[in-house]
Formats: structure tokens, sequence, C-alpha cells
């Protein structure tokens, strides 16, 4: 088919968007097909008349059923739908090829970092990037699809599986997701050869940062229980604070990379970002020099990620402000929460031992499973 041939839907006539599911289609037939190609002869899309309905752009949503035996009489196939774990993997695989070419749409760029009139896609945008930076990215890249990822798409689709009442019930929901982002740390070389006493006290000095950068992460649409979640088990102030950081965040989500790499740089500081009276948590940690390194390299390294996406030095700057006032927003919330949760000390009592020991109660160091292992 030559281009110009498939300007128009062949169901409404509209002005066709490209070839879905096998034939040229606006982008209203594209989502109705999607939709409900697996509904024909049910009751809702049985035509109430002869079965012979026009079907038009302003007459489409009159009749379901003439609407959706078209689609199919003029060749639309259900089998090219893909379901939503292949809808994913495509994602997936698009993102990857993104990355390893350098590439990202203009349209997503506009979006993804702000403001819009400072962008544009480079003809060379890997120019900032050497080969084993992209390396270095692709391994993030992987590590995450490989540990939060992989996990929620099997073991926590649905976070939380019920709304609850009480913040210990939450947060032992959570501790088991909480595991799966250690192992996705330990995958990060400069955080696994940390000594492991400094590896438990940087775990639980940011503890409600890692919390609150990887949940939206790993869900970008705010769960309803989790909502009711929040209503129920928080005061309005912070509930609001987290309504917040799911907007605020939202104009990173278009980048397969920049949160990824954010995580590893809020865990790799030495500094306490929690509103906790603790010794042991106000410590130095025994080997500073390490950690600021490492922390570093991925700065530096964003750095240049984000360079690569931009028209100029002004653009990564005014994105690495908007980043940093994120995750001011982001410590300003867990300290809330530790200043509230020190009104509930019967709370954390009831807490997994994993979720338990980032609170200064009993010495549970031996629960974070943060140790080299095979």
């Amino acid at each position: 088919m030559k281009n110009g041939e498939h300007k128009r839907c062949l169901v409404c006539d509209d002005v066709a968007i490209g070839i879905n599911f096998g034939v040229p289609t606006c982008m209203p037939c594209k989502a109705f097909f999607r939709r409900h190609a697996n509904k024909q002869g049910t009751s809702k899309f049985i035509c109430e008349d002869v079965g012979n309905c026009v079907i038009t752009y302003k007459y489409r949503r009159v009749c379901n059923g003439c609407r959706l035996a078209k689609c199919f009489h003029v060749g639309m196939k259900k089998s090219l739908i893909l379901s939503n774990d292949e809808r994913e993997a495509r994602n997936k695989l698009v993102a990857i090829n993104r990355l390893k070419r350098g590439k990202v749409p203009k349209e997503e760029t506009i979006v993804w970092m702000q403001p819009p009139l400072l962008l544009h896609v480079k003809q060379n945008p890997c120019q900032h990037l050497s080969p084993c930076d992209q390396v270095v990215l692709a391994n993030i890249f992987y590590a995450y699809e490989n540990t939060c990822i992989a996990a929620k798409n099997t073991r926590f689709q649905s976070f939380p599986s019920i709304a609850h009442t009480s913040i210990h019930k939450l947060l032992n929901e959570l501790s088991p997701m909480f595991e799966i982002f250690i192992e996705y740390l330990k995958l990060i070389p400069e955080f696994n050869n940390l000594l492991i006493q400094d590896k438990i006290r940087i775990m639980r000095n940011h503890f409600g940062n890692m919390i609150n950068i990887n949940q939206p992460l790993m869900y970008s649409v705010t769960p309803t229980n989790l909502l009711v979640t929040y209503t129920n088990v928080f005061n309005t102030d912070i509930t609001n604070c987290l309504l917040k950081r799911n907007q605020i965040v939202n104009q990173f989500m278009f980048d397969p990379i920049v949160l990824r790499v954010l995580l590893i740089i809020v865990v790799l500081s030495s500094g306490n970002c929690r509103s906790i009276d603790d010794m042991d948590m106000d410590l130095v940690c025994d080997d500073t020099l390490s950690i600021f390194s490492a922390q570093n390299i991925y700065v530096e390294l964003l750095w240049r990620y984000i360079l690569s996406r931009s028209s100029n030095e002004r653009t990564v700057v005014t994105f690495f402000n908007r980043l940093l006032m994120y995750i001011f927003h982001v410590q300003n919330i867990g300290m809330r929460i530790d200043n509230y949760m020190n009104r509930f000390t019967q709370e954390i009592e009831l807490m997994e031992p994993m979720v338990q020991s980032m609170w200064p109660r009993k010495r549970n160091d031996e629960n974070m499973n943060v140790s080299n292992t095979g």
C-alpha cells in the first residue's frame, strides 16, 4: 500500500492514523477494536435493529454491534491484538533499542524534560556517552527489569492487595518488595563492594527516600487500594504530600533510565535523611570516601546521559534542578512520616523484621540481607 492510500479509516471514514490490526483505522476505532474484539455476540454487541446500521465518524457510537461487525468485515484481525504482557515486552524492547541508539522520540523528549522550548533531538545524541557509559546504562536498565519489574509482573501485580487500615500491615506487605529492591542494588558493583555495616547504615538512613522514589516508578498510576490506604493510615497532610509526589514524578516517567539511576545516587549517600533520634543513624560511615566516590560516578553518568538528550548544558542544569526539587520533596515526605511514626511505636513492634529494622528498636541488622552473596 502506497503512502496516501490509507488516509481514511475503513470502519468509519474518519482520518486514519495508520495500519492497525491489519487495516487503516482512526484512533477511536483502533481503541474500540482492541477493547471489544472478544465481545462479539455478547448482549451489548448485538444490533437492536436489523444489523445494518450506518457506521460513520458521526454515528459510530450509535451501534456497538454493527461497528464491531464492520471492524471484522473490513479485515481487522483479533490475532494481532497484543496481550498486556506482550505489549509490555514490546515496549521494553523499544526502550532498549532507543537506549542502544541513543535516541528518544521528539514528542516523548519534550514531555519528559521540561521546559520543552529548550529541547531538541541531536543529530548525534551519543556523543556525550562513551561505549562504557552505554554498557553501564544498559546494565542498570536490565538490573531493574530483572528484579523490580519482574517481581511486579509476577508477585506484586496488585499492590497493596487490600486497602490497609494500619501502617504495620502496609509496610509488612511492602517488606518483600523492599527485599527485591535490595536485590537490584546488589547488582550495582559500587554498592555491593561497600562495607557491610555501611550498606546497612545507608539503607536505614534512606529507607523513606528509596520507597518514595521506587513506588511510583513501579506503579506509575497510583492503585486504588494504595490511595485508600494512604487516607486510612496517614493524616491529610502526609496524604496530600504523597499525591503531590506522584504528580511531580510524572515529568520523569517517559525515560527508562533517569529514576533508576537517581535511586542509586540517593542510596549512595552517607548523610542521614531520617527524622529519628538514633545514635547509630547519626554515626559517620566507616568508609565515606568509597561511598562519595561511588555516588559521584553515577551523578556524572546521569549528567552525561541527560546532556545527550538535551540541546545544551543550560537545559541539563534546569533538569537537574527539577530532580533536586523532587528529591527535596521526597525527603520532606520521609521526615513527615518519621515524625508521624514516632507517635505509634506499637506499630513498629508489629512490623516484619526487615522493615522493623529501619527504625531504632531492637538490633535487627542481621535481617538486612545486603551481604555479598552468590
